[in-house]
């Protein structure tokens, strides 16, 4: 019974997820503005990350599986935490438009998570340390992913105003500058407690180079945030020159993803 509900909760929540995507696509293309365009999208958003949140829940408990220690399980909870942040931060700094961008994200983490296998095993380590390596990174990736969204879409605003076009419904630039910092300012401490977790990980001496490589990837990612968020501490840097660096951290925050996608399928 269970699994059926579990099977159910995961094709509403796809159909949620793409009915919102694509409401927020068609209210950014609008030339005049509706004040029902993203209140629709934004009412199917929360209803499909609550079906969302009862997937998850339901398919754990059908596996017998913690939803921090698998990998379908990791990137179905990545969707739902770039969702959940995205509902809690969109109305407070007026960032609407980022929709367009982030539930296809998340869209593309749920169907996913549907064809990847467990993923690689660490038996030797405590589960309690596993769980909270996999837990702050992955709320730490959801704010990472959305600081880097925020990025993007100040980098194309203030392309158009430089080039005098016409103006677009896109959020203002200091709207976007002040939620790219504090998603920062979130996302990092997650994923410092991510990578002191995972050092643990590099008492592996039989690393292969995949393995090697995506710790480096890791952790330059975090050496490319921390240098964002110092510059801009220090030397007063904002805007389109943290918005480079932020664009750049989430790139390779994905491509750490990636890889170790590639190694749960065995590819």
């Amino acid at each position: 019974m269970n699994e059926q509900l579990a099977s159910a909760a995961l094709y509403f929540s796809l159909v949620a997820y793409s009915t919102a995507a694509t409401l927020y696509f068609v209210d950014l293309a609008r030339r005049e503005y509706s004040p029902d365009g993203n209140l629709w999208a934004s009412r199917v958003l929360v209803v499909g990350a609550v079906i969302h949140a009862l997937q998850i829940t339901l398919a754990s408990f059908v596996t017998k599986t913690c939803p921090v220690q698998s990998l379908p399980f990791a990137l179905d909870l990545s969707a739902l935490l770039t969702v959940l942040a995205y509902i809690l931060i969109r109305r407070r700094w007026r960032v609407d438009a980022m929709g367009v961008a982030v539930v296809p994200i998340a869209l593309a983490f749920l169907v996913g998570g549907q064809f990847v296998g467990s993923g690689p095993t660490a038996e030797n380590l405590p589960r309690g340390l596993l769980a909270v390596h996999i837990a702050s990174n992955l709320m730490g990736l959801g704010l990472f992913l959305l600081a880097g969204a925020a990025g993007a879409f100040y980098i194309v605003q203030e392309r158009r105003l430089k080039a005098k076009r016409m103006p677009s419904r896109l959020p203002a630039l200091d709207a976007l500058d002040i939620t790219e910092h504090r998603l920062l300012l979130a996302g990092f401490p997650l994923q410092t407690l991510g990578a002191i977790s995972g050092a643990a990980f590099l008492t592996d001496l039989h690393m292969t180079q995949t393995q090697l490589l995506q710790v480096i990837l890791a952790y330059g990612t975090w050496l490319l945030i921390a240098t964002v968020l110092l510059l801009r501490a220090v030397l007063g840097w904002h805007g389109r020159r943290t918005a480079y660096g932020t664009v750049a951290g989430a790139a390779c925050v994905m491509l750490v993803l990636f890889i170790y996608i590639l190694r749960g399928t065995g590819a």
